[in-house]
C-alpha cells in the first residue's frame, strides 16, 4: 500500500512539474506572440492605427498589449475555475497591510512615469499627457494598471504558486516566473 501511495504522489508531482514548465512557456512566449498577432490585425483593419494622428497611433499601439494581457488573465481565470479553484485561492483579492498598499501605489506611480517616457519617442510632448485633453494620462494609467495587475497575477501570483505546489525550492519559485516574465516583456 505504501508503494502505491508514493508512486501516486510521484506521478502527481511529475505532472504538476510539467504543468509549471508548460504554463511558463505559454505565458513567456504566448504573450508577445499574441501582442504581435493582435497588432497585425489592428493595423490593416483600422487605418488610423497606421495613418492617424499621433494620439490615434499611440492609442492603437498600446491597445494590443492591454487587450492581450487582460485576455490572458481571463483565460487564466477559466483554467483556475476548471481546476476547482478561484483567484482567492491565490491571495489575489487580499488587500494587505498599509505599508504594502503605500508601496504598491509608489510602484504604480513609477510604472505610470515609465509609460510617460514613451511619449517623446512618439514625438509627443509630455505636457500633452495633462493638457488639453489628458488622453495620454489615460493611456498611461491604463498601461500602469494593466501591467500592475495582469502581470502580477500571471507571473508572480499564479506561476510562483504553481512552482511552490509542484515542490520546487524558493530559488526556482522566483527564478522561473521571472524568466517567463522577461520573455513576455516586449523590447521597445
Amino acid at each position: 500500500m505504501a508503494i502505491q501511495a508514493s508512486s501516486i504522489k510521484g506521478a502527481i508531482t511529475s505532472s504538476s512539474r510539467k504543468e509549471c514548465w508548460v504554463e511558463s512557456l505559454i505565458l513567456g512566449l504566448g504573450i508577445p506572440t499574441a501582442i504581435w498577432v493582435v497588432s497585425r490585425v489592428i493595423s490593416p483593419c483600422i487605418p488610423a492605427a497606421v495613418h492617424g494622428s499621433p494620439e490615434q497611433r499611440f492609442f492603437f499601439w498600446f491597445s494590443a498589449g492591454v487587450i492581450v494581457e487582460w485576455l490572458f488573465v481571463i483565460g487564466l481565470w477559466f483554467v483556475v475555475r476548471r481546476r476547482g479553484l478561484s483567484f482567492a485561492d491565490f491571495a489575489v483579492w487580499r488587500l494587505g497591510t498599509w505599508p504594502a498598499r503605500v508601496m504598491a501605489l509608489l510602484l504604480a506611480a513609477l510604472s505610470i512615469a515609465s509609460n510617460l517616457r514613451l511619449l517623446p519617442r512618439m514625438h509627443i510632448a509630455i505636457s500633452n499627457a495633462f493638457l488639453p485633453h489628458g488622453f495620454h494620462l489615460f493611456a498611461s494609467l491604463t498601461l500602469g494598471i494593466t501591467a500592475g495587475f495582469c502581470e502580477e497575477v500571471l507571473f508572480r501570483v499564479y506561476l510562483m504558486t504553481q512552482f511552490a505546489k509542484a515542490g520546487y525550492g524558493r530559488a526556482l519559485q522566483v527564478l522561473m516566473p521571472g524568466i517567463a516574465f522577461v520573455l513576455a516583456t516586449p523590447v521597445t
